[in-house]
């Protein structure tokens, strides 16, 4: 029947609505679109069927489920145009209630009115056959053949009708255990990603008041000292000391800002100038430098003021430089030079040392792993690389690594940009 079509149609519309409005993932509004337009191609049917063979009653019913069907339409498609943060509202009440059940309950009363009309209809129509059949006086005999054979039919028509009645209740029965599943699903997944959120915003406020207090305190100290000896301050380790206490107190307040804006699920771009950046993280680096010998050269010619997330490509050079200068070839002058390109809105950043290398026959399916080390007599956690590539990823970009044990090392990473810079 077309007003089961439209029922189950409905149905799978909403939950697809539903898992768009849970996780934002745009893969569900293409199939939410096409069960509404099955929708629309069952309710014309329906409206031709009503208005050439039904009575009023019928044709009122006919418009109330038009009325219905559009308000619950007109209702999902409000949710999909929501901006982020009201779609997190309304999937906390979709979660903890039977948020929007009333207009599904108009429809599926509404269509339920429309199908017992019409086995009444049916119903009535059989009667007026038989009347029509005594009035025309035939005989007994025929009369009874007829009736026999009309029964036979109907009986057939019963047992076609009730195969077809078990099907659809057994399709219906199946459809409701995978919505159950799916909904499940669904709640699980958001129950997991509150806790995720949770997580994030305990990290946020460990960060900013746990470790933000202890690095306030050693800059006070800093100025103390600047106040009470200034002979002191004349000294250059003095001056590093000063140097690397406030850019790591600009980093933290930095990642505060980006942890926070990661609860919006977005990342916080910024204009930066990547040279201006190499030379902070090259200071942060100024003492194992002096230690090591270590020269690095930089090449932002071609690619210099990018739109980007500043802390995430500042951690990436942090570390670069850092395993650079860590694992560099004793037997000869430590350097490492750095350039950058830019491809339309994609930067290609090349990082290349002339250190120890990386047997990648060996190790090239763990370069980026999780503490994975590969190298011996290092203060090694195989940390550094994980967290390079799990950065380039969330930016939507690349890294590549060329290596050859003794020569050196190469990272080749590629980054979408922002809007560009002029």
């Amino acid at each position: 029947m077309l007003t089961r079509r439209i029922l189950g149609s409905v149905k799978d519309a909403e939950i697809e609505h539903r898992g768009y409005i849970l996780t934002g993932k745009e893969k569900y509004i293409l199939p939410y679109e096409e069960h509404y337009k099955t929708v629309s191609t069952n309710e014309q049917l329906l409206s031709q069927l009503v208005m050439s063979q039904s009575n009023a009653e019928d044709k009122k019913e006919l418009a109330y489920l038009k009325k219905a069907l559009a308000a619950k339409r007109a209702e999902m498609d409000k949710m999909i145009r929501m901006s982020p943060q009201e779609r997190i509202t309304v999937r906390q009440k979709t979660i903890k209630t039977d948020f929007a059940e009333d207009e599904m309950n108009n429809i599926r009363n509404s269509c339920n009115r429309l199908l017992d009309s019409f086995y009444r209809n049916l119903v009535v129509e059989d009667q007026q056959a038989s009347i029509t059949l005594h009035h025309a006086g035939v005989s007994i005999g025929v009369l009874s053949a007829i009736v026999i054979s009309g029964m036979a039919v109907m009986l057939t028509k019963l047992v076609n009708n009730q195969k077809k009645i078990n099907m659809l209740f057994n399709a219906k029965e199946l459809k409701n255990s995978k919505l159950l599943s799916q909904q499940q699903e669904l709640k699980r997944l958001s129950v997991d990603f509150s806790a995720r959120n949770s997580e994030l915003e305990h990290f946020t406020h460990v960060i900013s008041h746990d470790l933000r207090g202890p690095l306030n305190n050693a800059i006070a100290l800093v100025g103390i000292i600047e106040d009470d000896c200034p002979p002191v301050t004349l000294a250059p380790s003095f001056q590093m000391l000063k140097t690397v206490t406030l850019g790591l107190l600009l980093k933290m307040d930095e990642l505060i800002v980006l942890l926070r804006h990661r609860n919006g699920a977005n990342l916080l771009k910024e204009d930066i100038s990547l040279s201006q950046l190499t030379e902070e993280v090259i200071k942060n680096h100024q003492i194992e430098m002096e230690k090591a010998g270590t020269e690095i050269e930089g090449d932002f010619s071609e690619a210099d003021e990018v739109n980007s997330v500043k802390i995430y490509m500042q951690s990436i050079l942090q570390n670069l430089i850092s395993n650079a200068i860590k694992y560099r070839e004793p037997l000869r002058k430590n350097k490492i030079l750095i350039k950058t390109f830019k491809e339309g809105n994609i930067l290609l950043l090349k990082v290349t040392d002339n250190g120890r290398g990386i047997d990648l026959k060996k190790h090239g399916e763990d370069v980026f792993g999780l503490f994975k080390t590969f190298h011996t007599g290092q203060d090694s956690h195989g940390v550094g690389l994980y967290l390079v590539k799990k950065q380039i990823k969330e930016m939507g970009g690349n890294i590549k690594v060329e290596s050859e044990v003794g020569q050196g090392t190469t990272f080749c990473i590629t980054i979408p940009l922002g809007e560009a810079v002029i």
